[in-house]
């Protein structure tokens, strides 16, 4: 099978962008950020997660129907797991907090324990604010592969789905009281995009780098000056680059190689973050914020960390999934 090796790197880049967004949020936060600094760059990225469910619509293209069970079950352990790393997490916050500042106890007990609601369980902010792309997309493959079943052409997926996302963002049909972030209908439609170019012929699109960049830069000035219009050039320059990573494979490398790590910084970085913020905040470091380089480091720790992290993690939070789930089957009655 042909493989996608720009798109590996595309996808690394993407993952280095997610943790920019993360990392480099105190700075508006605290009224430091300026053009220079922050604005001129911070629209793209966003284009790093409608390209994962982008990325993740066209491989599924590639497949029969007879593995998207497996890809939902797949995506279905990653977040519970992770989601129990992170309520963990959450927990060990309080108790390091009460010890290092003082802070209640039961108050940030109680602060946990009111976030653990369905909504939160279906939207996946139950565990971690940015697991929410988790159960996004675990509702898209879904819904993807009932189109694929029913034999649903492809363009009339992304027709659909297009509709669906729409309807959402001007709140024709609104999911966001209990999905956050565009939630499935954002996955969906960029799933639907993805898997939509994997069974267009990429030659008939000519020049798709350019179009990427005519397009990006048109979101960056209407996302500047705060224009609604800049989600139709998000789209745009979304399908541009998927195009333009499917046209010119690639070759393998070292970034292409790193690509395979990108959900793994995905997913991690937060925790590394979070608990980079709290050593320093422990240690009496209060205004770590205002160094710039403050910001290099922690980007190249949440990244170099989760990469070397991630795999240990995920197989004792997977034993521990598995390991309920055995005894939930056993605990069924047998029949005679």
């Amino acid at each position: 099978m042909k493989y996608y090796y720009n798109m590996d790197i595309i996808k690394f880049f993407c993952a280095i962008a997610v943790v920019l967004i993360h990392t480099t949020g105190s700075l508006p936060q605290y009224e430091l950020a300026t053009m220079t600094n922050y604005y001129f760059y911070r629209p793209l990225l966003d284009i790093a997660v409608p390209f994962f469910f982008a990325a993740s619509g066209f491989f599924l293209s590639l497949k029969p129907i007879s593995y998207y069970k497996g890809y939902i079950n797949k995506i279905l352990t990653l977040y519970i797991s992770f989601t129990i790393f992170y309520i963990a997490f959450k927990f060990l916050l309080v108790f390091s907090d009460r010890l290092f500042l003082g802070k209640p106890f039961w108050t940030g007990i109680e602060n946990i324990l009111k976030n653990l609601s369905l909504t939160s369980l279906l939207n996946g902010t139950i565990g971690s604010f940015h697991l929410w792309f988790l159960p996004a997309l675990i509702i898209a493959a879904f819904l993807l592969l009932v189109c694929v079943h029913f034999s649903v052409k492809p363009s009339i997926t992304f027709l659909i789905s297009s509709i669906l996302y729409l309807a959402n963002l001007t709140e024709m049909i609104t999911f966001n009281d209990v999905f956050q972030y565009g939630g499935f209908t954002k996955g969906f439609f960029y799933l639907s995009m993805g898997y939509y170019i994997g069974h267009l012929k990429p030659d008939r699109i000519k020049n798709p780098f350019i179009g990427f960049s005519l397009s990006a830069l048109l979101y960056v000035i209407l996302t500047i000056y705060q224009s609604s219009l800049n989600v139709v050039f998000l789209m745009i320059t979304t399908f541009y680059l998927v195009i333009a990573s499917v046209k010119k494979p690639g070759e393998k490398s070292l970034l292409s190689r790193l690509g395979s790590y990108s959900l793994n910084i995905y997913i991690l970085h937060i925790f590394f973050y979070q608990s980079i913020n709290k050593i320093l905040i422990y240690f009496g470091y209060h205004e770590f914020y205002k160094l710039a380089y403050y910001y290099v480091i922690v980007t190249l720790l949440c990244i170099v960390l989760s990469v070397i992290f991630y795999e240990p993690i995920f197989k004792q939070c997977k034993r521990i999934v598995n390991q309920y789930q055995v005894k939930q089957c056993q605990a069924l009655p047998v029949d005679q």
